[in-house]
């Protein structure tokens, strides 16, 4: 919170901070003073950075180089030509900006100076290959920048739009922006950088630093920086103070920040579903879905996936219902890989489309592909659930990465993608069927997750039940049931784990006890108002009572 509202007050060069001189400190700028008469341009992007932070009016020089920025920004598109001098005025106060040489370069070549472009798109080019050395762009690993155009520039040159930002603080970064930025072609891009640097040399001048960051964060918002605005809406929705984030957020909405837009659609959904009053409830939910439209038009496909699934559930009326599907079609085209799952799933089930498992194949597969670990996952679900084989054969399509894509997985110690490889090598989809791997890679996943629920219901109830010939290992499933019954203080309390663990006793030829265990089960079931299990538990006991084991398709 402390280097928060330092980043504040030095963004507005407010006053009644002053520089703080270390011994270090005192060095740096006696270096730095030594050098005073060497041109910037034969300095390094890392001595004008350290030269520029350690200057005694930072506050008041750093408010000057933003409103230039910010500024030259706004104006390189239309008028280029106001561009040398405020370019010049940049470079004037710190020679280091990628904004300013950005500014300078634009300039030259709409006048067609190709001669006095070349040493700013040079310097442009050093800049941005030492911001590159610093990090790669993620959250955990940020670009250095020093200010928040600077970040913009960068996404310009990477030919992208910025259409959305806001400041963050981790442990390891004090101050950092998330800047969210628009392809030609493709998805949202997220690139993260940190702009801590700027507070080295900075201290309250002989006080603390107040605790209450509101003051500071308004003010630094007041000079329409967005990612203030955006940053305030944000942390006020955590606390649910819902009416004072929702007017941060429609001041930051209004110069195109796709975040708060998403923001306030999430903000007026929450407030629909808690509105008591239908005419209400109405109103919010339609004012939610102005913002998701908003953001789309700026190119979230959270929010196409998110609409699309309020669409596909009635929630705007059946007559909208069709629109989802075109949503999610628009959402998976952008390579987001939830909207290609769902789109899997409904044309797995033939729900709200024909169902067609080749074109639900091709969803899953496409979402696979991008890496997305619970893509992989479902993928590997759906071709082990195929009831022909053949029909999902990913040997036949090249589609056999599924295995590699898994074992990768695996090695992060997944238990889950073990449990699918089981499944895979046990119905022999795309590769030859083997019994013993399936057993090992059942076994695996329990290993390492033995305490898990739903790790072990699955792999005893396959190992219990299964139609796969030679696939079954009743008493090594009636042993990991014995274990998580004792050690999981919630395994008594899940009919299907109950129902799981009579089925091994029935394996096993103990009806007795398959049917106490499954007598409970339906008990738990009808205090729980499961409705959804109670019918197959008692077609389960009923077998019980004849002496029949239960045997199905699994996995």
């Amino acid at each position: 919170m402390r280097n928060l509202l330092l980043t504040c007050l030095l963004s507005l060069g407010l006053g009644g901070y002053a520089f703080a001189q270390s011994d270090t400190q005192s060095d740096a700028r006696s270096d730095a003073q030594s050098n005073e008469e060497i041109s910037p341009r034969l300095q390094t992007p890392e001595s004008l950075r350290e030269k520029f932070v350690l200057e005694s009016d930072l506050s008041t020089r750093l408010q000057r180089l933003l409103e230039l920025e910010q500024q030259a920004l706004q104006l390189a598109e239309d008028e280029p030509l106001k561009l040398g001098s405020l370019g010049a005025a940049i470079l004037d106060i710190y020679y280091g900006s990628q904004t300013g040489h950005f500014a300078m370069g634009l300039f030259y070549a709409h006048v067609e100076s190709a001669e006095a472009k070349a040493p700013h798109d040079a310097w442009l080019a050093k800049l941005q290959t030492h911001m590159l050395a610093s990090g790669n762009g993620t959250r955990t690993n940020p670009y250095t920048v020093m200010t928040i155009y600077d970040a913009h520039t960068y996404a310009r040159t990477e030919k992208t739009s910025p259409v959305g930002s806001i400041y963050q603080s981790s442990e390891d970064t004090h101050f950092g922006l998330m800047l969210v930025a628009r392809p030609t072609k493709g998805t949202l891009r997220q690139m993260h950088f940190d702009l801590s640097h700027i507070l080295k040399g900075f201290a309250l001048e002989g006080k603390e630093v107040p605790t209450n960051p509101w003051p500071f964060m308004r003010l630094l918002a007041s000079k329409m920086d967005n990612a203030a605005q955006t940053a305030i809406g944000a942390y006020l929705t955590s606390i649910k103070k819902y009416e004072q984030a929702i007017s941060w957020l429609k001041v930051a909405s209004r110069t195109g920040n796709v975040l708060a837009n998403t923001l306030l659609a999430r903000i007026y959904w929450t407030q629909a579903e808690d509105a008591q009053d239908d005419n209400l409830r109405e109103q919010l939910r339609e004012r939610a879905l102005e913002n998701h439209m908003h953001a789309i038009a700026l190119g979230s496909t959270d929010s196409m996936y998110t609409l699309a699934n309020l669409y596909l559930n009635d929630y705007y009326g059946e007559e909208n219902r069709d629109a989802g599907i075109p949503l999610l079609s628009q959402a998976g085209d952008l390579d987001h890989a939830e909207a290609l799952l769902y789109l899997g799933h409904l044309y797995n089930a033939g729900l709200h489309v024909e169902q067609d498992s080749s074109l639900a194949n091709n969803y899953f597969l496409r979402a696979a592909k991008l890496n997305n670990p619970q893509a992989i996952l479902s993928y590997g679900r759906f071709l082990s659930g195929q009831k022909d084989n053949q029909e999902a054969n990913p040997g036949a399509k090249g589609e056999d990465k599924i295995y590699l894509w898994l074992e990768d997985l695996a090695k992060n110690k997944n238990s889950e993608a073990m449990i699918v490889l089981g499944n895979l090598y046990a119905r022999g989809i795309g590769k030859k069927s083997s019994i013993g791997k399936a057993i090992r890679w059942y076994k695996r996943a329990v290993k390492i997750a033995r305490d898990d629920g739903d790790i072990v219901n699955e792999v005893a109830w396959t190992l219990t039940v299964s139609d796969v010939s030679g696939l079954k290992r009743e008493k090594y499933a009636q042993k990991i049931m014995n274990h998580l019954m004792a050690n999981n203080t919630d395994a008594n309390t899940r009919p299907e784990y109950l129902d799981t663990w009579a089925a091994t006793f029935a394996a096993r030829g103990d009806f007795d006890q398959a049917i106490e265990l499954q007598q409970k089960a339906i008990s738990v079931a009808q205090d729980q108002q499961r409705d959804d299990v109670i019918e197959i538990l008692r077609e389960h006991l009923e077998q019980f009572k004849s002496g029949i084991a239960i045997t199905e398709r699994a996995p």
